[in-house]
């Protein structure tokens, strides 16, 4: 009996390890893929209304936010067509892990100056403002006002 036993436990080894790789396995194909998503796509995706934003350019986003083209492979920029709502969504993906860091400060800078901005005057967009995040995904890092 004791034999069997064994027989069952090495079994039952064996299929939680295969589990393990196969749930393992996916979760590296689902990550590999949404980095291949252009930016612009991912970014329409999280907007509520798409024909609502504005595209800012390259030189926008290092103007407004300090984020320079040297830093990144792939960025976009929206605004809401209505500037006083706060509504916007920035995506850059970093050329590499120090560029992600250098552009998540400047992101949080961003999100704290605009805080300061719309704080007395624009309750709306502020509170839009405090609900929001900087976001890291690997190299892409993501603000979205919403």
């Amino acid at each position: 009996m004791e034999a069997g036993g064994n027989g069952m436990k090495k079994k039952f080894v064996f299929l939680f390890l295969l589990l393990l790789t196969i749930t393992l396995a996916g979760c590296q194909a689902s990550q590999g893929n949404q980095a291949d998503i252009p930016l612009e796509e991912a970014a329409r995706q999280a907007m509520a209304n798409p024909d609502a934003y504005i595209p800012y350019t390259a030189d926008d986003l290092y103007d407004m936010i300090g984020i320079s083209p040297d830093d990144y492979t792939e960025a976009v920029f929206f605004k809401d067509r209505d500037t006083l709502s706060g509504r916007e969504i920035i995506m850059v993906r970093a050329k590499d892990a120090a560029a992600s860091r250098s552009i998540n400060e400047a992101l949080e800078r961003y999100l704290s100056q605009r805080k300061e901005e719309t704080r007395n005057y624009l309750p709306n967009a502020y509170r839009l403002l405090c609900d929001a995040a900087v976001q890291a995904s690997g190299l892409t890092v993501s603000l979205i006002i919403q």
